[in-house]
């Protein structure tokens, strides 16, 4: 049986200090036939002179015989797009997805691709090692070989509803992928949506318990930028995640997890508003936001949900419910006295 082709997706905005850890971990890779795109979607920082230099240098020099590296320059719109254009540049039998400032351990393609052929399922996904600034090596993988294998449904009720949302760290046949994309009108969720969407038009997929995807949690990425308006991405993308899951079944769609998940997304989302200027807060366009979480949390509030969060969770649910304007101040005062 030959070896299949993998197309690994890169979207780059502005990663100059990461491509080369990136691309590093992509030539330690045992699986030998790959396809990298590189989508260098208008990084003002040099990344995109960074990513020609290591097209030219691996297309040129020994590592040509693993596969290809190919660059796209486009313009700054977003990491839906970048993926996008990945999408339609793919020629691999399969499809993964790696972020530009994470990296894989050297064997991480190798077991997703062995897993989805030997199980013979839709969807191989390995688990992640969170890294952080200052300490990238200070936890090593240990070689897990334990996996599960599931229904579509299964995956969707255990792992996405419980905020297993991930694009990367999985891989996909191009051959399902089809015509799906990403969503280009949300900043924040639109991963979750393609899993769920993918996920839908598989048969059987396959998790695996080794950690061989290195998620970099960067202080300057997007989930720690501060609150604008595309922020309430975080709460839109649980209303179209329950329309898509709507033919599954209430169980999925209206059962507790995805209301749990809907009322962390308005914390999380009213607590990035929280940090912002008291003044800013105060003004029109940040009170509607404010109406409008409220009433999400009327919308998705109910006690099979609310005993799914923690105590924590429950208590500022219902403070921000009741008392927003309190709540807003407290965490305002909160974390500037950190």
């Amino acid at each position: 049986m030959s070896t299949p082709i993998i197309t690994v997706i890169v979207p780059i905005f502005n990663e100059s200090d990461y491509i080369d850890r990136c691309m590093n971990s992509l030539q330690a890779q045992t699986h030998r036939r790959l396809q990298i795109i590189l989508v260098d979607g208008g990084s003002t920082d040099g990344s995109g002179q960074l990513c020609d230099k290591w097209a030219t240098r691996w297309n040129m020099g020994p590592d040509s015989n693993m596969g290809i590296v190919e660059v796209i320059h486009t313009a700054n719109k977003g990491v839906s797009e970048s993926r996008n254009k990945g999408l339609s540049h793919a020629a691999g039998e399969y499809v993964t997805f790696l972020d530009g400032d994470d990296w894989l351990e050297p064997d991480a393609i190798s077991k997703m691709c062995a897993l989805l052929e030997s199980e013979q399922v839709d969807m191989a996904g390995l688990s992640f090692i969170s890294r952080y600034p200052g300490e990238e090596n200070s936890e090593k993988v240990s070689d897990d070989p334990a996996f599960e294998t599931m229904t579509a449904r299964e995956f969707l009720a255990g792992h996405v509803l419980k905020g297993d949302v991930h694009v990367w760290g999985r891989l996909y046949k191009r051959s399902l992928i089809g015509d799906l994309r990403f969503r280009k009108d949300l900043t924040i969720g639109e991963d979750m949506l393609f899993v769920i969407e993918y996920v839908k038009k598989c048969d059987r997929v396959a998790h695996m318990s080794y950690r061989g995807y290195d998620y970099f949690r960067n202080p300057g990425g997007t989930m720690a930028r501060p609150f604008s308006a595309s922020s309430m991405d975080q709460v839109k993308c649980w209303d179209e995640a329950r329309l898509l899951l709507a033919h599954e079944g209430d169980e999925l769609s209206d059962g507790p997890d995805l209301r749990a998940n809907m009322l962390i997304s308005i914390m999380l989302t009213a607590s990035r508003m929280a940090l912002l200027d008291r003044i800013i807060i105060t003004d029109d366009v940040h009170k509607e936001y404010i109406r409008t979480l409220r009433a999400k949390i009327k919308e998705y509030k109910n006690g099979a949900a609310m005993k799914v969060l923690d105590r924590g969770y429950r208590f500022k649910v219902r403070m921000f419910r009741f008392f927003p304007g309190l709540y807003m101040s407290l965490y305002h005062r909160h974390k500037a006295g950190k």
